[in-house]
C-alpha cells in the first residue's frame, strides 16, 4: 500500500472505532437514564403503597389492596407486577398481587426486608429478560414517641425491555451509518492525499531515483512550505553537499593515486634493504654461532688440559720413580739374563706411557698464536653487531664510547673475540631482567691500551673475587657453565703479554678492565 491508503486506511479504522464506541457509550447513557427513571417510579408506586397501607395497625381487605394495586399499574404501564405481602408475627403470606399467577414466590429477600425494616432497590437479570425489584416494608406508626411496627412489604417489578431496545436500535443505527460514512470517508481523504501527499511524493520519488541513476542535478521542486516541501528542500541542500563532496573525492582519489605510486617505490626500496639487512643478520648469527661452538670447543679443550695435567702430575712422578728403581734392579741383576730380559720389558712399557702421557699433553695444549695488527675499535663493532640480536631479546641497552685516536695492537683476531663474547655473556647472564652494557676503549699509559666491559647486573659477592679466576670454578647452576670461561679469558690475555681485572659493587654492576700493549709482545709459555 502507498502512504496514502495507508493513512487512509488507518484513519478510517479509527473513525470506525471512535464511532463505535460513541455509540456504544450514548446507549450505555441512556440505559442508565431510562434505568434511573424506571427505579424512580418504581420506588415512588411502593413507597406510596406501603405508606396508604401504613396508614391503619392491620392491613385492608385482599379485595381494596387489589384495587389500590389495580390502580397503580395504570398509571406506570411499565410495572410488571405489585405484591403486598403480610407479617402475621411468625411467618409471611401473600396478602395481594396484580400477577394472573396468585403463586407469587416469598424469596429470602422480603423475608428480609420485613425482619430488618429496611428495603431493597436491585436489577435482576433472568438471562430473557431484565427488570427492577423494588421492595419497601410496611411500618405503622404508635404515637407520637416515633415507635413503628412492621407490618409486610411491597414488591414492585418493572420491565426493562424498552430500555434494552432503545440500546438494540441505537447499535442498528451504527451500525447502518458506519460504512457509508467510512466509505465517504476514504474517498474525500484520497481526493485530499492525491493533491496534497501523492504528487509532491511522486516528484520526490523521480528525482531521487534520478540521484541513484547518477544525475547529481536532479532537484526537487515544491512551492509548498508544508513538511514535504521541507524535506524537498532538504534533500536539494543534501544533493548540493553530494556534488561538492563527490568533486573533492574525485580530487583526492588521484591525490590518493599519485601517493600510492609513490608509497610502492618507497616500499620497494625499503624492502630491498630489509633484504640485505636480513642477510647481514643471518650471516651474522652464522658467525655467532660458529664462534660459540669454538668457544664450547676451546672450554672443553681447556677441561681436558686441566685434567691431562692432573693426570700427569700424578701419573708422571711415579712412573719417575718406578723407571729410576727398574734401572737400579737392571743394574743389580746384569749377570742374569733372564731376569735383566724381564727388567728390560717392564723399563720399555714404562718409556712408552711416558710417551702417551707427553702426546696427550702436546693435544691439548691451546694452539699458537697467530699474530697481526688488529684496531680493537673494529673488533668491538663487530662483537657488537654479533650480539645486538640477543641484547634486544633480552631488553638491554648497549652504550659503546670508544677512542678514535687507539693505536693498533698486535694480537690474534679470533682469541681476542672469544674474550670479549666471554665477558659478554657474563654480563647478560647478571642482567636477566634487562639493564645496560657499556664497551669502553682507552689508550693509557706506557703505549696500553685499555678495554672495559661494564654492566649494570647483580654484581659479584667479595668473598667470590679471589676465586674468580679459577678453573672449574662457577656461580651458576649446574647445566649454565663449566667454571672455564674467564679461566680461558685470563690465560689468553696473558698469552698477549696483557692484564684483566675485575672490579664490581653488588646490586650495581660489575667492570672488567683488559689492558694490552700496543707494542708486540713477547709469546709466553702456557
Amino acid at each position: 500500500l502507498s502512504l496514502p491508503a495507508k493513512v487512509t486506511v488507518l484513519l478510517s479504522l479509527v473513525v470506525f472505532g471512535v464511532v463505535l464506541a460513541l455509540t456504544y457509550l450514548m446507549a450505555q447513557s441512556s440505559k442508565s437514564v431510562i434505568e434511573n427513571d424506571y427505579r424512580k417510579r418504581s420506588t415512588t408506586v411502593a413507597e406510596r403503597l406501603a405508606a396508604k397501607l401504613g396508614e391503619h395497625p392491620q392491613l385492608p381487605a385482599k379485595e381494596d389492596m387489589e384495587d389500590l394495586l389495580f390502580g397503580a399499574n395504570e398509571k406506570s404501564l411499565s410495572i410488571t407486577e405489585i405484591s403486598i405481602f403480610r407479617f402475621t408475627g411468625k411467618d409471611v403470606e401473600l396478602a395481594a398481587t396484580s400477577s394472573s399467577d396468585e403463586l407469587v414466590p416469598i424469596t429470602e429477600e422480603i423475608r428480609a426486608v420485613i425482619r430488618e425494616s429496611k428495603g431493597i432497590n436491585q436489577v435482576i437479570n433472568t438471562g430473557k429478560l431484565r427488570y427492577c425489584d423494588i421492595v419497601v416494608p410496611i411500618q405503622y406508626q404508635k404515637g407520637k414517641a416515633g415507635q413503628h411496627k412492621t407490618l409486610g412489604c411491597v414488591s414492585v417489578q418493572t420491565s426493562l425491555e424498552q430500555a434494552d431496545q432503545i440500546i438494540a436500535k441505537n447499535f442498528k443505527v451504527a451500525y447502518f451509518f458506519a460504512p457509508p460514512s467510512i466509505l465517504v470517508l476514504i474517498v474525500l481523504l484520497n481526493v485530499l492525499f492525491r493533491f496534497t501527499i501523492h504528487k509532491p511524493v511522486k516528484k520526490i520519488q523521480e528525482a531521487m531515483a534520478q540521484a541513484e541513476a547518477g544525475n547529481l542535478e536532479a532537484d526537487v521542486n515544491l512551492s509548498s512550505g508544508d513538511e514535504l516541501g521541507m524535506i524537498a528542500a532538504s534533500y536539494n541542500r543534501m544533493l548540493r553537499q553530494i556534488r561538492e563532496a563527490t568533486s573533492e573525492r574525485i580530487s583526492l582519489i588521484e591525490k590518493v593515486n599519485s601517493f600510492n605510486i609513490e608509497l610502492k617505490s618507497k616500499v620497494a626500496s625499503a624492502t630491498a634493504e630489509l633484504k640485505q639487512r636480513n642477510q647481514e643478520l643471518r650471516d651474522l648469527n652464522t658467525r655467532l654461532l660458529k664462534m660459540q661452538l669454538e668457544l664450547v670447543q676451546l672450554e672443553r679443550l681447556a677441561v681436558a688440559g686441566q685434567l691431562t695435567a692432573t693426570f700427569a702430575h700424578e701419573v708422571g712422578t711415579p712412573l719417575n720413580l718406578i723407571s729410576g728403581h727398574v734401572q737400579l734392579l737392571i743394574e743389580s741383576f746384569n749377570e742374569n739374563e733372564i731376569i735383566r730380559r724381564k727388567l728390560t720389558l717392564v723399563q720399555s712399557q714404562i718409556s712408552r706411557l711416558s710417551e702417551i702421557v707427553r702426546r696427550l699433553l702436546d693435544a691439548t695444549r691451546r694452539p699458537k698464536l697467530e699474530l697481526e695488527p688488529i684496531n680493537l675499535n673494529d673488533l668491538i663493532q663487530n662483537v657488537a653487531a654479533l650480539i645486538k640480536p640477543t641484547l634486544m631479546t633480552r631488553k638491554i641497552e648497549l652504550v659503546d664510547q670508544l677512542d678514535p685516536d687507539l693505536p693498533l695492537i698486535q694480537a690474534d683476531q679470533k682469541q681476542l673475540e672469544q674474550v670479549l663474547l666471554n665477558l659478554i655473556n657474563n654480563s647478560l647472564d647478571a642482567m636477566p631482567n634487562g639493564g645496560r652494557l657499556h664497551m669502553k676503549t682507552e689508550t693509557g699509559p706506557e703505549h696500553k691500551v685499555t678495554v672495559k666491559i661494564m654492566d649494570t647486573g647483580s654484581g659479584i659477592p667479595p668473598d667470590h673475587i679471589d676465586k674468580l679466576f679459577q678453573p672449574m670454578f662457577t656461580t651458576k647452576e649446574i647445566g649454565q657453565g663449566t667454571g672455564l670461561g674467564l679461566s680461558i679469558c685470563l690465560g689468553i690475555v696473558k698469552e698477549h703479554g696483557g692484564e684483566i681485572e675485575v672490579k664490581t659493587t653488588p646490586g650495581q654492576g660489575t667492570t672488567f678492565s683488559i689492558q694490552l700493549s700496543a707494542e708486540v709482545p713477547a709469546l709466553q709459555a702456557v
